[in-house]
This record gives structure tokens, sequence and C-alpha cells, in this order.
């Protein structure tokens, strides 16, 4: 995982972003997207496919809309998604390949990105 300590130094100062990105390859983008204010409503973080989410620290997901790209196996997609909404996550929306998994509406596919 890479990103996150800049969010979790935003979170500790009683900051709150809008909602979180988290991209499920290599991201370039993860470390520097607290350098812009721009990009500071919504982080971009870093969680790859080989880390077990299950024993990373996710805190900085409390309460908030949690965005998940770039994923291309379902189980592996689903295990994620499971394990930020046991992080206290407000709301995950993951896209895997055609398929959201929204933690509020459910799974639905045939999503298009435009």
């Amino acid at each position: 995982m890479r990103g996150h300590q800049a969010l979790l130094t935003l979170r500790r100062e009683k900051k709150r972003p809008q909602g979180v990105w988290i991209s499920h390859r290599r991201s370039p983008d993860c470390l520097t997207w607290h350098l812009a204010l721009d990009t500071l409503p919504y982080p971009e973080i870093e969680i790859l496919p080989t880390e077990n989410p299950e024993v990373l620290d996710l805190r900085f997901v409390v309460g908030l809309t949690v965005h998940v790209s770039g994923c291309s196996d379902y189980k592996v997609a689903k295990k994620l998604h499971d394990t930020l909404r046991r992080a206290a996550a407000g709301r995950v929306i993951t896209v895997c390949g055609d398929l959201i998994i929204d933690s509020e509406s459910g799974e639905w596919d045939g999503y298009v990105p435009e």
C-alpha cells in the first residue's frame, strides 16, 4: 500500500476529504496527490492485487466514500471491497471489469466507463 501516509496525516489534523480513490494496480499518482490542491479532496491510494487487504491499516477510510478501480479479478476485488466495508468506510464502490459492486445498491454488470 502506498499513498496512505499523507492521508493519515490529513485525518489526524481533523481534515476530511470528500472521498478516497483506491487504485488496485500501480499508480504513480498515489505518492503526489497531496502536493496539488485540486487532488486534495480525492486522495489516491495504491493497494496492489498481491497485497492482503485484511492486514493493511485502513483507518483512513472511516466514514468516507471509497472508489476502487483497476480490479481485474472478481474474488480479489470482492475481498478488498468487503475489507474496506469492515474498516468502517461510509460507502464502497468497486469497479471490476464491467461489474460494479456498491455497498449501498449491490452488484450490477454492464458498466461502460465514459
